[in-house]
């Protein structure tokens, strides 16, 4: 453990802040809670993050030095504290992708005092119907004598937005109607079929197939490794984050649109709240699919209007130096 990065309790606070946890629910250690207590406390905690934090690659188009730190100090600084209000800086309301948001939601297990490491993921490629290489992570936490479960608050629209136990074959509602589940196999490009991986998958309702999304190994990979891993999204050629601006984030029962409203985002977030639908922001089309269907559909016809839906549907708020950074840029929304 030498050497794993900590957050005191004015971090940890002001994590509860930006996730709009509710005061009563917040705890500083988890070392005298039940195993039915630390699971809940989680739960509530990945549910706080999807609804609050976005899933973003803002930094690699809307910053003037393109660069993705995974530190966990300066992933504090870009999502917590520059949404306190402190200074003028840029990033207010921003997330990050996946080993940006994992690792910072790793550093806050570790602070709380939950028995959690990360590991290595590689994502399904439909087309080809093969996995890539390393290239996500995910968050492995052990609750009392032996019950393993896997959380990840960095996949996006796809991403689980529950705790799910390493068990085979058990189903779980994503965001009604879909279903998701964590099944043991090898994979294709397995030299050695022995070799079994956990493969999480979904299926879009009770009659469609299952799908793979990613495979993830169950051992841990350290900090160097996550900073490894980041340089495929982060500067691969190929990496759909260097193409395309995305921004997602999952919504709950209690937000509504409501035409020439700032922002549809409820204030409070309670537990009872449950997820009905998803955010998406890809390049210049924004969509929110709420229980399996598509209430909104826009097409954005300049930088403008973009900005415009950052600010009201992710509470995103950027400067005006990272907002000039995409002139010029292949993914500018250039208006006709």
């Amino acid at each position: 453990m030498a050497g794993r990065p900590r957050f005191d309790k004015s971090q940890i606070e002001a994590y509860f802040t930006r996730i709009a946890l509710p005061d009563h629910e917040r705890k500083y250690s988890v070392s005298d809670l039940s195993d039915d207590e630390q699971l809940r406390f989680l739960q509530l905690l990945q549910r706080h993050h999807l609804v609050t934090v976005p899933f973003e690659n803002l930094t690699l188009h809307y910053s003037w030095h393109r660069v993705v730190d995974v530190n966990p100090p300066h992933l504090f600084d870009k999502i917590v504290a520059e949404r306190q209000g402190a200074g003028a800086g840029a990033g207010r309301g921003r997330g990050g992708y996946c080993m940006e948001v994992n690792s910072l939601l790793h550093t806050l297990l570790l602070s709380l005092g939950f028995r959690v490491f990360m590991a290595g993921a590689r994502v399904y490629r439909a087309p080809t119907a093969s996995y890539g290489g390393f290239s996500h992570c995910v968050n492995i936490i052990r609750i009392g004598d032996g019950a393993r479960y896997m959380v990840d608050v960095g996949f996006g629209a796809n991403g689980p937005t529950v705790p799910l136990p390493l068990d085979v074959g058990r189903q779980h509602t994503q965001i009604a109607p879909a279903d998701m589940r964590l099944v043991r196999e090898p994979i294709p490009q397995n030299a050695d079929q022995e070799c079994k991986l956990w493969i999480y998958q979904q299926r879009i309702n009770a009659r469609a197939s299952w799908e793979p999304m990613y495979c993830f190994v169950d051992f841990e990979f350290i900090l160097e490794d996550i900073r490894g891993m980041n340089l495929s999204p982060w500067k691969s050629p190929t990496s759909l984050f260097t193409q395309r601006v995305i921004v997602t984030r999952f919504t709950i029962k209690g937000e509504i649109e409501v035409e020439g409203a700032q922002n549809p985002r409820v204030k409070a977030l309670e537990l009872q709240d449950e997820f009905d639908g998803t955010l998406i922001l890809d390049n210049n089309k924004l969509k929110w699919r709420r229980d399996g269907e598509t209430v909104l559909e826009k097409q954005l016809e300049s930088e403008e209007e973009r900005i415009a839906a950052l600010k009201k549907y992710f509470d995103i708020h950027l400067s005006h130096q990272d907002v000039e950074a995409i002139r010029g840029t292949c993914t500018q929304i250039k208006s006709q």
